[in-house]
Parts: C-alpha cells; sequence; structure tokens
C-alpha cells in the first residue's frame, strides 16, 4: 500500500511529521492521522502505507463497530488505547469488525492516541500492525503516552490554530464559502477530483463546479496557480 502523495507545506505538515516520528519509534505496518469533527466525521486524513480506499470504507461502513471509535473514549481521559487491551484474541477475530475490516487489510493489531481540546476529541493517531509484527508491548504503550503530551500541545497551540488562521486568511482574501476552501486545501495537497469527492463527501460533478468557482473568484485557470497563491497568502 501507498500513501496519498501531499504538499509539504499546507496544511498537513504536523500529521505526517508525527507519523513518520511515531514509525521511527516502534515498528509499524500502517498508521493514519486525522482530525475529528464535532460530529466525529473524519477531517484532514493523512495516511501512511494505506490507501484512502480503506479509510473512507472504514469511515462508511465500519467505524460504527471499531472497539476504538473515539466516540466511546470522549469522556475517559485515556490517552493510548490499544484494541488487545479491550478485547481477547477469541472476541476480536470472531468479531465483524476483524472479519470485514482488519482481516483483508492485514490488520491483526491496532492502538490509537487520542488528542483533546476542552475535552473533546479533536484528533486521533491511529497506529496498525500485521499478525508477525505481534501485539503492542506494554513498554511501547507506555513510550507512546508519555510522547502523547508533547503532540497534543503542539497540536493545540501551533498546528490547529495555524491551520485554522490560513483557512481565515484564504477564505477572506478571495470570498471563499468553508466548503470552497476545504477544495482549496486538498487541491494544494495534491488530490485529485476523486479524492476531494470521497474526502469531502461530494459528487464528482460538485467538486468541479466549486473548483470552477474558486478559479473564478482567485482569477486564475490551474491547479498550479491555485497552490502559488494559496501558500503566498499562508506565508504573510
Amino acid at each position: 500500500m501507498t500513501a496519498t502523495v501531499l504538499s509539504d507545506s499546507f496544511p498537513n505538515r504536523f500529521q505526517r511529521e508525527s507519523l513518520n516520528l511515531v514509525a521511527s519509534l516502534l515498528p509499524l505496518s500502517s498508521s493514519a492521522f486525522y482530525l475529528v469533527g464535532a460530529d466525529m466525521r473524519h477531517r484532514g486524513v493523512v495516511l501512511r502505507n494505506l490507501e484512502a480506499e480503506a479509510e473512507r470504507n472504514y469511515v462508511e461502513n465500519f467505524l460504527h463497530l471499531d472497539p476504538l471509535n473515539p466516540a466511546l473514549f470522549e469522556h475517559s481521559g485515556e490517552r493510548v488505547v490499544c484494541i488487545g487491551e479491550l478485547m481477547n484474541t477469541a472476541e476480536l477475530l470472531r468479531s465483524e469488525y476483524y472479519t470485514g475490516f482488519m482481516q483483508p487489510l492485514n490488520h491483526r493489531h491496532v492502538a490509537d492516541m487520542f488528542f483533546r481540546r476542552d475535552g473533546s476529541i479533536v484528533a486521533v493517531l491511529s497506529m496498525l500492525r500485521d499478525a508477525t509484527m505481534g501485539q503492542f508491548k506494554k513498554e511501547e504503550l507506555g513510550l507512546l503516552r508519555n510522547l502523547q503530551p508533547f503532540l497534543e500541545y503542539t497540536l493545540n497551540t501551533v498546528y490547529l490554530p495555524r491551520r485554522h488562521r490560513q483557512r481565515q486568511d484564504v477564505s477572506q482574501t478571495y470570498a471563499l464559502t468553508e466548503r470552497e476552501v476545504d477544495v482549496v486545501e486538498l487541491i494544494v495537497a495534491g488530490a485529485s477530483n476523486k479524492i476531494i469527492a470521497r474526502e469531502l463527501g461530494l459528487s464528482l460533478a460538485t467538486v468541479k463546479t466549486h473548483i470552477q468557482h474558486v478559479f473564478q473568484k482567485m482569477e486564475i485557470s490551474s491547479r498550479t496557480e491555485l497552490s502559488a497563491k494559496v501558500l503566498g497568502t499562508g506565508e504573510g
């Protein structure tokens, strides 16, 4: 599996660097770092060694079956939770979540790191292993729990405020709607129309309409021009 190619500059570098950091500290087969909205919908998803289609399938068909669903831990205070701590092997292997989602992707062990702001989960870093890598050890989970406060602090004091400021700057400068800014972010991140449609839950025709409006408002004619203008706006 390969990760979606994304821009180094905007808007998800912190997420990708966090995935790289965790992967350098312990063996993983794949991982994901996504933001969580008030409706628990995934936003700003960044994947490492995982196809976008797998994340889409998870959200649409298996999120409600996931023992690590962040909605279940909203008020728990847990920093890092391992699926092996919640279910024994027999329970996991016969569960619909495992047979329908984990097994086809060769996932066997999962640990999720939750990030909160004002008590609510705002992001999740999910770490996945295949069967050959073994379960997450007590020492590894301890390392992740010690790392979590640093990543959470950086997320809340640097990354999310900067991301919000960038979105506001782009919106105000070019009179874009919130949905149009969503589209702009994904274009700058290197996403195709198909990926934008999947990420935002839109039809391809609607995505094309949004892009047309964005180009008109920004007085541009290409994605390259869009990226140049947006990154220039964010640098101010």
